[in-house]
């Protein structure tokens, strides 16, 4: 058994004298080291032995390709005051914590798992969001995912003030869910600093007769089965959620009967068949659901190829030409905010409709005092006719061309 190496300090001529074994000096060869006091000695004694028992004999020195990386290291780690043990430090605790963590489509089928009290159209909204976030980071462990990312991830997938903010309230409850304990997959600092987007105060966006041709064609070319959900929003302004809502009961040649479990307002309303959607409806008649399956991906697919800058996951799936990427380019229109209900509320007023019929029709909660500052002289009459009088293409010449791949 090999003896333990000792670092008894002797007093010399020169000083107090600590050998070093050739097998641990930093020159690998045997050293003699002086200290003027024999506090000193025993202080450098105590080191060496302290080293010897962490690292063994092996503490004598490194390779030269190692030292000459570390040095490198220590260079490039210079001016930040950072030296190589804080920077081993921090990468194994975020080892650590990615091995702690979760991928995001585990997460987030986790976080759906607990969603038994929400509302259907919370459910909807997490699943759409987790749908997105899976699309991109899929694979990612959350700890990975820094704020720049999720903010770049919004941008792409969300059109409009509204509809990012949304996006960012949906995100970071579900991240805030993800950090809690007994999970800890990330922490918050991801979300902390994300910033939402401001719309244009006093302002609504509406569509424009050439935009509102090009939705609805895009419709038609497409996915047909969608027509019917399109032009109900912008021929009554219902919302989205009453529209997902409805059955095809509600709907009738005379017109259409919004359920009180429906309505935001929790009050049963009836609206008159306007002229336009009923020949909409004559040439897209509704069969088994008022809107199709993947409804709000359709609505999305629309949008973009109606030319505006939305995201769409489904677009490149489709056979056209040229072909089409999820991600819009950056000189398309952004799709305003409730568009198709703040189009058809501009129509109605333009064209005469009393302010006390456009409040009970669309359910309004906001006063007469928002519907005259937001709509009234909002769209020149000739432009409301011409929206009005968009008639459906003929079934008998209309080819779908386009299929999902």
């Amino acid at each position: 058994m090999a003896k333990p190496i000792r670092f008894t300090p002797k007093n010399s001529s020169s000083g107090w004298r600590i050998n070093i074994p050739a097998k641990i000096s930093e020159t690998g060869k045997r050293q003699q080291v002086f200290y003027r006091t024999q506090k000193l000695a025993l202080a450098a004694a105590d080191t060496l032995k302290k080293k010897v028992e962490l690292f063994g004999v092996q503490a004598r020195g490194i390779a030269p390709s190692l030292a000459e990386q570390a040095t490198a290291a220590s260079a490039l780690l210079a001016p930040y005051g950072v030296d190589l043990i804080e920077v081993a430090r921090r990468f194994v605790e975020s080892e650590k914590r990615n091995l702690a963590s979760a991928a995001v489509e585990d997460a987030i089928a986790a976080f759906r798992a607990t969603g038994e009290s929400w509302s259907f159209s919370q459910s909807t909204a997490y699943r759409l969001r987790g749908e997105k976030l899976i699309n991109h980071f899929q694979g990612r462990m959350l700890s990975t995912i820094t704020g720049e990312e999720l903010q770049w991830h919004l941008s792409e997938t969300t059109s409009g003030a509204g509809s990012f903010n949304q996006g960012l309230r949906l995100i970071r409850a579900f991240w805030r869910w993800c950090a809690k304990p007994p999970r800890k997959w990330c922490d918050l600092e991801a979300v902390a600093h994300l910033e939402g987007k401001s719309g244009t105060s006093g302002e609504i966006g509406t569509l424009t007769p050439t935009q509102v041709s090009a939705v609805l064609s895009a419709a038609e070319k497409h996915f047909p089965e969608a027509v019917p959900g399109f032009a109900i929003a912008l021929f009554t302004g219902m919302r989205q959620a009453e529209i997902e809502r409805l059955k095809p009961s509600d709907v009738t040649v005379d017109g259409i009967t919004v359920p009180a479990v429906s309505a935001k307002t929790k009050r049963r309303r009836f609206i008159q068949m306007p002229e336009p959607l009923a020949a909409w409806l004559k040439a897209y008649p509704i069969t088994d659901s008022v809107t199709p399956r993947d409804w709000r991906r359709k609505q999305t697919a629309v949008r973009r190829l109606a030319g505006f800058k939305v995201w769409s996951e489904l677009v490149p799936r489709l056979n056209i030409e040229p072909r089409l990427e999820a991600t819009p380019s950056e000189d398309l229109p952004e799709w305003p905010d409730n568009a198709l209900r703040h189009t058809a509320a501009t129509i109605a007023l333009a064209l005469g409709k009393p302010l006390e019929q456009l409040i009970f029709e669309h359910g309004h909660t906001g006063g007469l005092e928002m519907l005259r500052r937001h709509y009234i002289g909002a769209m020149p009459k000739a432009d409301a006719l011409k929206i009005w009088n968009v008639r459906p293409a003929s079934r008998q010449k209309l080819k779908r061309a386009y299929a999902v791949a």
